[in-house]
């Protein structure tokens, strides 16, 4: 059973420290996965022993001990937990430091990469593109970044029974392995007199009307935000940067909040019609493949894959095909060096959720499907006594967007079922409360400065059990000095002063006792043994080891026989 118990601490304590239950904090969980080994060793080690003859050697831990333990651990704990807390950015900059020094390209590539791929972020570089990166290892977070609230309960109860898809942006030039905006030139478009500014009026669909409320995270400017297949929004301005980009107006302090209006559409919602054809007056951009050798790749893959029929269909099997045949990861090695797509597609055949948008965008195109790719997130989390769809930073989701008649931009998802946390919206438990505005609106940087304000507790906490273990430590050392055995050269304490005369004694009768050498073996090999040896060994070890109270008249007698042994 104790080995059982054992197993079971240790489970408990790596469930801890892997962050269960959330609403612990980190300090918290590190010091009471600490506390469980502790006890549970404790208790293991604390087993009878087989053979009671053999006796036991050492003294039962007093309270001084026992005190002293419990510091030490709580203090080992806490400045473990803080050491994990604090030390990743020093050692994260000193790493980029040596890669920059050691591997300047990869260092440069990494930067890159950092600077579009920013977890919740969803923006580009300085040049408006957002790169393709050859290698990644991403590591979702879990903030809250946009709510969503229908208007009324009949649109929350259509989007719960849908895959739904919020979208920040999306962009169709794909040139050297890099997507990015159209037209490079800005146009500023202005609300009508009733506030309004209608983005698609002639996009077909059902309205649903959403409130959304999201942070100004983007010092260059913020993407419009709303359910995808927008329409129309209830913004004074907004600055168009592409057909599928509009940049919001500065915001205050508390960030954004507007009424969006978007009839969404997937792929999925469409019946089986031959009569569906792509939209032929979309603009070039959005049908232009790699003029190198990847392009006729592209374009041979497409056409094995999609086979003859109506563009619905070959559209579904070209999907189908990238769901079967590559798998879903966040890490992504490429050891070739390969252009990302290249490698995705034809060697390592694994990436995230934005590799497999932009394949299936780039076959699309090469079936004389008009295609891009939209970035934004997907699943979220309902919270019914608010009537708010909640979307996290791990839930960031890319995906390609098809140009048709009578349809507009369709959602054609081509990543796996089940790659990503959830697909549709995951109901909140009863009594499960939606984040606090609070969280949204609060900058990155803010986030760390109070991160950082945050460990003053526990680090006072550490200072105080740290003082406290020394104190202890410095106490018990006194008391335990203050019990050193005859041959110990130290001074001893009053109440062990029967000792020291022993010692003088001994020293008289030219037997001078040796610091390594136990009182017992040193009365058994005196040869004129004194009367009162017996007594004395078996008071001495009565208390030193056995636990038995001192008694200070035995000790004066003791004394006192041996200053009068001649």
């Amino acid at each position: 059973m104790r080995d059982f118990a054992l197993i079971a601490a240790i489970t408990a304590a790596y469930l801890l420290l892997r962050g269960f239950p959330s609403w612990i904090p980190e300090i918290a969980r590190s010091w009471m996965a600490v506390i469980v080994i502790s006890v549970s060793l404790g208790g293991w080690r604390g087993r009878k022993r087989k053979n009671p003859d053999i006796p036991s050697i050492g003294t039962r831990p007093a309270w001084l001990d026992r005190a002293t333990l419990v510091c030490t651990l709580m203090t080992l704990a806490g400045g473990f937990a803080l050491f994990l807390s604090s030390t990743p950015p020093p050692l994260e900059n000193l790493a980029a430091r040596l890669e920059t020094f050691w591997r300047p390209g990869a260092a440069a590539e990494r930067e890159n990469a950092a600077a579009t791929a920013e977890t919740g972020n969803w923006l580009w570089n300085d040049h408006q593109q957002r790169p393709l990166p050859q290698r990644t290892n991403l590591k979702p977070g879990n903030r809250p970044e946009v709510f969503l609230q229908p208007q009324d309960q009949a649109s929350s109860r259509k989007l719960r029974e849908r895959r739904i898809y919020v979208t920040a942006f999306a962009l169709g030039r794909y040139q050297n392995q890099a997507w990015s905006t159209l037209d490079p030139k800005a146009r500023t478009l202005l609300a009508t007199p009733d506030g309004w500014l209608r983005l698609d009026p002639k996009r077909s669909g059902t309205n649903i009307t959403c409130e959304v409320f999201h942070a100004a995270n983007h010092p260059a400017g913020n993407p419009l935000t709303s359910l995808q297949g927008i329409v129309a929004t209830e913004l004074p301005e907004l600055t168009r940067l592409d057909p599928g980009l509009w940049i919001l107006p500065p915001a205050g302090k508390d960030g954004y909040q507007y009424r969006t209006v978007s009839k969404p559409c997937s792929l999925d919602d469409l019946p089986s019609d031959p009569s569906t054809q792509p939209d032929t007056r979309a603009p070039a951009e959005y049908l232009a493949l790699p003029p190198d050798a990847q392009g006729e790749k592209l374009r041979d893959l497409a056409l094995t894959v999609a086979g003859e029929g109506d563009p619905l269909t070959r559209l579904k099997r070209l999907r189908d095909h990238l769901r079967t045949n590559l798998g879903y990861s966040l890490r992504t090695d490429n050891p070739r060096d390969l252009e990302p797509l290249e490698n995705f597609l034809f060697h390592e055949k694994r990436g995230h959720c934005e590799y497999f948008a932009s394949a299936a965008a780039l076959l699309a195109r090469a079936l004389g499907m008009p295609s891009r790719i939209a970035y934004g997130w997907s699943g979220g989390t309902y919270y019914e006594n608010s009537n708010l769809f909640v979307f996290r930073s791990r839930e960031a989701h890319a995906w390609t967007e098809v140009l048709l008649e009578g349809h507009g931009w369709t959602v054609l998802d081509a990543t796996p079922p089940g790659a990503l946390d959830r697909e549709y919206a995951r109901n909140a438990t009863p009594g499960e409360k939606p984040p606090a505005p609070e969280e949204l609106t609060q900058p990155e940087a803010a986030a760390l400065t109070e991160a950082g304000h945050g460990l003053r507790g526990p680090l006072w906490l550490c200072t105080g059990f740290l003082g406290g273990a020394l104190g202890l430590g410095l106490l018990r050392r006194r008391r335990r000095l203050a019990r050193q055995i005859p041959g110990s050269h130290k001074q001893v304490h009053g109440r062990d002063n029967y000792l020291a005369a022993f010692r003088r004694a001994s020293n008289r009768h030219g037997r001078p006792v040796s610091p390594s050498l136990p009182l017992r073996r040193h009365l058994a090999g005196l040869d004129d043994a004194p009367h009162f040896a017996r007594e004395l060994q078996a008071y001495h070890y009565s208390v030193r080891y056995e636990g038995r109270p001192p008694d200070r008249r035995i000790e004066q007698r003791l004394r006192k026989a041996a200053e009068q042994w001649r």
